[in-house]
């Protein structure tokens, strides 16, 4: 079964009842580059992912391949490159979990869908993370919880560091 970003995309916008316009206008992602995207001719950035998924009002693992067996695929962003952990659905809602490296370059993440959680943990490094405005330094074994429904940043604070980012999604 073919369980690629294209597959996966055009599924949720099924479900979704979405037009390919309509995702676009709503993910401010062109309409040229969802095409793409559902069409395998291209690539995706994690700030790309990110707004599709929120879009969609799902979680950003949805649209991540799963490589059954393999070593996860990472996913970027300007200053983030991510590793899909694992995902796990209860009562609460579906939480996700990553292992990123965070550069010193700002990596600035719009408010994802309504009532959504993002906790981070510092593994190596440090690190300014928090709701835009209002962040935080942390250092190795601390953590912050956050809104993600709020526009938030990340920026190591010197060298690369090393983080664990659950995303806790609400049932809808």
């Amino acid at each position: 079964m073919d369980d690629s970003l294209a597959v996966r995309l055009r599924r949720a916008r099924a479900e979704r009842g979405l037009s390919l316009s309509e995702l676009a206008r709503q993910s401010g992602i062109g309409k040229g580059t969802v095409s793409e995207l559902e069409n395998g001719l291209r690539g995706a950035r994690l700030d790309t992912l990110f707004a599709l998924s929120t879009a969609l009002e799902v979680p950003l693992g949805t649209l991540i391949p799963d490589r059954a067996g393999e070593t996860p695929a990472a996913v970027s962003g300007a200053a983030v490159s991510a590793i899909p952990l694992g995902t796990w659905a209860g009562d609460a809602g579906t939480i996700e979990a990553y292992r990123a490296t965070i550069s010193p370059q700002r990596q600035r993440s719009s408010a994802h869908h309504a009532g959504v959680e993002e906790t981070l943990t510092v593994i190596r490094g440090r690190v300014r993370a928090g709701v835009e405005g209002d962040e935080r330094d942390l250092g190795p074994g601390e953590s912050i919880r956050y809104p993600g429904d709020l526009p938030h940043t990340f920026a190591a604070v010197d060298d690369d560091a090393e983080v664990i980012l659950l995303m806790h999604y609400p049932h809808p």
